[in-house]
């Protein structure tokens, strides 16, 4: 069998990988109907370096996220879902891209918003061809 390399530009990649991983989150999350998802999903996207700062200022490294999400699957409702927009390349060099984007969320009738400061680097053996290597989160106020 012979699996193809994800095409397009780097930030391409890298938007796509948002889109995608952001979308199992919320499958993830809801965890409806007895839906097939493996974490291995998560974990095959992020790099051995992985590190997350999160809205309020607390940092996972790699393990403690990949550990939190799977203690937390089926957690939200059935009305939630998260969505990514906005993106922006604000950097990129052959190897790696850092992509600005929004991230809004849905639960309980409330919604959240943060605007999100990712790097990416090339990895062609991961599913749209980037690894996730830090990931910078900050809580926008309603309305922005």
């Amino acid at each position: 069998m012979t699996t193809e390399s994800p095409s397009g530009s780097l930030a391409d990649l890298a938007i796509r990988e948002s889109v995608e991983l952001h979308d199992f989150f919320s499958r993830w999350l809801r965890a409806q109907g007895g839906e097939k998802l493996d974490i291995a999903r998560l974990a095959g996207v992020l790099d051995p370096g992985f590190r997350l700062v999160a809205p309020d200022g607390g940092v996972r490294e790699r393990q403690a996220l990949i550990d939190w999400i799977t203690g937390v699957r089926g957690s939200r409702g059935a009305d939630f879902w998260i969505d990514v927009a906005d993106f922006v390349a604000v950097w990129q060099s052959p190897e790696a891209v850092l992509l600005e984007y929004v991230e809004t969320q849905y639960i309980d009738g409330k919604t959240t918003k943060r605007l999100s400061t990712a790097l990416f680097c090339r990895a062609p053996e991961a599913p749209c061809g980037v690894v996730w290597r830090h990931l910078q989160e900050t809580w926008l106020q309603s309305g922005e």
